[in-house]
């Protein structure tokens, strides 16, 4: 089912810290099939559960490839919609990249944003097996991105002056 994307900067699902998920229940497959439902007519790259209303700590990354030659992360494909659940950053380059992203839950804005060009993760998948790695370009992004997500921080609160969105550019 596609579900309704939370919006703004003082939502306060938005901005409320999300619970670990504590067992792989029907519930929470059920809530990654519905955000991978609701990813693609957002025209999302990647999507963490309280934007669908949910404070557990899942995330979903999907890269497309009509924008990317890669994803930045062997194990996950373009255009393959990658779940992680209860995900931690373990580590993160001390180079960074400045790039604009923007939010599904702040769909008129993009801003730039300085973050770490690549970073260790871990975290679980929808079967309870341990996944993760070296992460580096979009999906390092992305994941910090959806991470900032489920400890209530939105990328406005790391971005440089918001700007106005652009017609047709595709953002994280």
């Amino acid at each position: 089912m596609i579900l309704d994307i939370e919006t703004g900067l003082q939502n306060p699902i938005l901005r409320t810290k999300s619970q670990p998920i504590e067992k792989i229940t029907r519930d929470i497959h059920k809530l990654a099939r519905d955000m991978k439902a609701s990813i693609g007519p957002n025209y999302g790259i990647g999507l963490a559960a309280p934007q669908v209303g949910q404070n557990v700590r899942m995330i979903l990354i999907n890269v497309p490839s009509e924008y990317y030659e890669e994803t930045g992360f062997a194990d996950c494909q373009l255009d393959q919609n990658y779940i992680i659940i209860n995900p931690v950053i373990k580590s993160a380059s001390s180079d960074t990249s400045v790039i604009e992203e923007g939010c599904l839950s702040l769909p008129d804005y993009f801003a730039d944003v300085v973050r770490p060009t690549s970073v260790e993760f871990e975290g679980l998948n929808l079967k309870g097996e341990k996944i993760g790695g070296k992460a580096t370009g979009i999906f390092a992004r992305i994941i910090q991105h959806e991470i900032d997500h489920l400890d209530g921080i939105l990328f406005a609160d790391k971005a440089l002056p918001l700007k106005p969105k652009q017609a047709g550019k595709i953002y994280v």
